[in-house]
């Protein structure tokens, strides 16, 4: 009883520490519905109970994919959220919070809703535009007539809409997005996903002492019912009927 009582002591004496330091910026290159400019996008609200629950605040800065994994890596914000497991071979300060915040579905979106993907290289006839920064989409996109990379997803979109470029690649819930954002007709999310990974959240090796207590609080919130509250409340607006 008495170990009890000092591990709860302890646990509460730290969330006052934490709470008491300034909000730390958190970088994220997702876009509408995941991340908002008012911070209640899915990834955010997820990522700030997380923070909550161990008694931390979090400030959200939007940056370009790259950007802000550079950024990250060198401290200027101090983690990065989401992105694919095993950066950390080559951000070498950046650690990975072990629970994911969520699934990315990698597909084609195009104007032809009868066009059917079956792996990377049925790209091999099109041309293929990913935003800059997307790491698992640069190493796996080889085999396409021409890849171009754009800054930002709004560039993307619109770079198909002017039929500058016959596919993008990109997140399927965050494509349904940029089309409800930018009011886009007559483009369609392709069958079918050509990866689906988990994501997660990354910090600054400076942090990594709460690393643990992160994870558990992420696993709480999917436990307690949290998460697919969050979840239903800010992605359903954005989906098709037939994926609601």
């Amino acid at each position: 009883m008495k170990f009890c009582t000092a591990v709860l002591i302890a646990i509460c004496l730290f969330s006052q520490v934490l709470a008491a330091e300034p909000p730390l910026v958190i970088g994220t290159a997702d876009g509408v519905p995941l991340s908002t400019s008012d911070g209640m996008g899915f990834h955010d609200q997820i990522v700030r109970e997380a923070f909550r629950r161990i008694g931390l605040q979090i400030d959200i800065a939007h940056l370009p994919a790259e950007r802000a994994l550079l950024n990250a890596n060198e401290g200027i914000e101090k983690g990065i959220y989401v992105r694919i497991q095993g950066l950390e071979s080559e951000y070498k300060n950046l650690s990975i919070v072990p629970e994911k915040i969520s699934e990315y579905e990698f597909v084609a979106f195009g104007k032809d809703p009868s066009l059917r993907m079956n792996g990377w290289d049925s790209l091999q006839n099109y041309h293929v535009g990913i935003v800059n920064g997307w790491k698992i989409l640069e190493k796996n996109i080889v085999a396409c007539k021409n890849l171009t990379k754009v800054k930002n997803a709004e560039v993307l979109f619109r770079s198909l809409e002017e039929d500058k470029i016959d596919l993008v690649v990109y997140n399927k819930i965050d494509g349904y997005g940029m089309i409800k954002e930018l009011g886009l007709q007559g483009i369609h999310a392709l069958d079918s996903p050509f990866a689906t990974k988990d994501m997660f959240l990354y910090l600054h090796k400076d942090l990594d002492k709460v690393i643990l207590p992160l994870a558990e609080a992420l696993k709480a919130i999917k436990s307690d019912g949290t998460y697919l509250s969050i979840k239903r409340n800010a992605l359903s607006q954005y989906l098709p009927e037939s994926e609601k």
